[in-house]
């Protein structure tokens, strides 16, 4: 298989965020769906456009501005929204203004009657039919949990319909019931420093069939791969410690996200966005989807640095899914439901279910031959995979071939390597062989070969190919038990280029041959130019 060029994991693409009527733009070119032309007649009105869900949603946010700075005036409702945000009810430091409505109604701190809480219940009910979908307005108070000081003046800002907005106006109520805007924008910094009310939607994610997933934040990602607490934390199966240490994959093999980060989260939003919360949907070669996951509501900051989901997809079997998969990752951001048609890189036009006001966060293909110690990039995300076990199957049988070797010694310029690179040729000499160094000789010391799985497999049969006019004559296969290496097979007076040995069935991480002579008229070298291991 032609493998596709590495990419360098220090250089990052330039960040791209697609909203979702580019997808759809996209999607048609993808599909040759083509917009059918009508010829109006010369007189006819164009039709008015409809305007898309963000402009109507900040318009809407407006119209609460006055209703909602004028009832913050009064100390219990301002104690109330604060404690309604402090509960964080999705995970963000936000409420839903129909929360904050009915628990100070049945708080009796409320005149339910008062012109101005009859506009803000008013003006909370027009969301309810934006383009034919249902919003919840909410207050979201950034950095609420971190200690920002309350203020008795609340000042208040209506989240922008573009997302990439960094700044925004400030507003408070004057003496006179009026309102004003700040003399400055309200931007991050501000936030960090004084208490700020922000009047948005909240983002009411459907998860349908994803796996939801609760990540740990670790701040500190080279930490986080040696640590004994972060792996505690991020969960043992993902940690490469304990995947492949050879970073191949076995056939069947379980295959995990293990973590990702979001190098600039601000390209998914400002200050306003609040919390992001990002999704993948893996795919594979023939469009099935594998698995599609929910991250949950992540900080900004802390996207920054690597999340550790550990997250079991599936076991790639190489025959059902094919060779190559491809993860397409988004932040959710709600809206209604739909249909989309992606052309997914190497994978090619697949069809998802998408909420209209998502972002896309591009998509990257993972081949089942890479190293799992690749880093991959979509140009908004980075991430890396890992993979456990496996049996072969219709992928590589020789349980062998994914190992790493090693030897007790080595002769200059016959590597261990050679003893699982695949080759089965028995030719003499160190492009074909292991043999072991000079100086320390077998019968009176074995010399070793061994290959590690780096993970237990079970076998019953080995397979070993030795040099021409120079073959192993005696030696032992042994497995390591967890505490010693104990003989299965042994073999005397070869004389066979090729030898096959089948035993009860064994599950070990190593396989060892103990070369304990060489050939008659060289006993003191012993070769091996390929050892295969078998399940069967």
């Amino acid at each position: 298989m032609s493998m596709p060029s590495r990419r360098n994991p220090v250089r990052r693409a330039s960040r791209l965020r697609l909203p979702i009527a580019a997808l759809v733009s996209a999607a048609l070119l993808v599909t040759g769906t083509a917009q059918p032309a009508y010829a109006e007649p010369a007189d006819a009105a164009p039709a008015a456009a409809i305007p898309n869900d963000d402009v109507v949603i900040e318009s809407r946010l407006r119209n609460l501005l006055h209703p909602m700075l004028t009832v913050a005036q009064d100390t219990q409702v301002r104690a109330l929204v604060r404690n309604a945000v402090s509960r964080q009810f999705d995970g963000d430091t936000n409420a839903l203004l129909s929360t904050v409505v009915s628990e100070a109604e049945e708080s009796f701190i409320v005149d339910p009657n008062a012109p101005e809480w009859v506009a803000l219940k008013n003006g909370i009910a027009q969301f309810q039919n934006i383009n034919g979908y249902a919003y919840e307005p909410q207050i979201y108070i950034p950095n609420q949990d971190e200690g920002v000081i309350p203020q008795d003046n609340v000042v208040m800002a209506v989240a922008p319909a573009d997302e990439q907005a960094i700044s925004t106006t400030g507003y408070t109520l004057d003496p006179n019931g009026q309102i004003r805007e700040l003399d400055t924008p309200v931007t991050e910094a501000y936030a960090e420093t004084y208490e700020l009310w922000v009047l948005s939607v909240n983002e009411q994610i459907d998860t349908g069939g994803d796996t939801v997933v609760t990540t740990t934040q670790v701040a500190d990602a080279e930490q986080a791969a040696g640590s004994d607490d972060a792996r505690k934390e991020g969960g043992d199966a993902g940690v490469m410690a304990v995947c492949n240490p050879t970073g191949l994959r076995n056939n069947r093999g379980h295959e995990y996200l293990r973590q990702f980060r979001v190098p600039d989260p601000g390209s998914f939003g400002g200050l306003f966005e609040g919390k992001l919360e990002m999704k993948v949907i893996v795919i594979g070669s023939g469009g099935a989807i594998i698995r599609s996951a929910y991250f949950g509501k992540i900080k900004k900051k802390h996207l920054r640095n690597w999340q550790y989901p550990d997250l079991f997809l599936t076991s790639w079997d190489r025959a059902q899914l094919g060779d190559v998969w491809g993860y397409l990752w988004y932040e959710a951001d709600g809206g209604s439901t739909i249909s989309v048609t992606l052309n997914i890189k190497v994978i090619g036009s697949v069809t998802v279910s998408w909420q209209k006001r998502d972002d896309s966060a591009g998509d990257a293909p993972v081949w089942f031959t890479e190293s799992t110690y690749q880093q991959y990039d979509t140009g908004s995300v980075e991430f890396t995979v890992c993979s456990t076990g496996g049996d072969g199957g219709t992928g590589y049988d020789n349980f062998a071939r994914t190992g790493i070797a090693s030897a007790s010694s080595t002769y200059p310029g016959y590597s261990p390597a050679r003893v699982n690179d695949g080759s089965t040729n028995t030719g003499l000499g160190g492009e074909h062989s292991w043999a072991n160094d000079w100086g320390t000789y077998p019968p009176n010391n074995p010399e070793w070969v061994q290959v590690d799985f780096g993970v237990d497999k079970t076998f019953r049969r080995v397979v070993v190919y030795t040099s021409q006019g120079y073959p192993i004559r005696d030696f032992d296969v042994q497995v390591w038990n967890g505490v010693t290496f104990v003989t299965v097979a042994s073999v005397t007076n070869n004389t066979s280029l090729s030898v096959t040995l089948t035993f009860s069935a064994r599950t070990a991480r190593l396989v060892r041959i103990l070369g304990r002579s060489g050939p008659t008229h060289q006993p003191g070298y012993v070769r091996v130019n390929e050892l295969e291991v078998y399940a069967v």
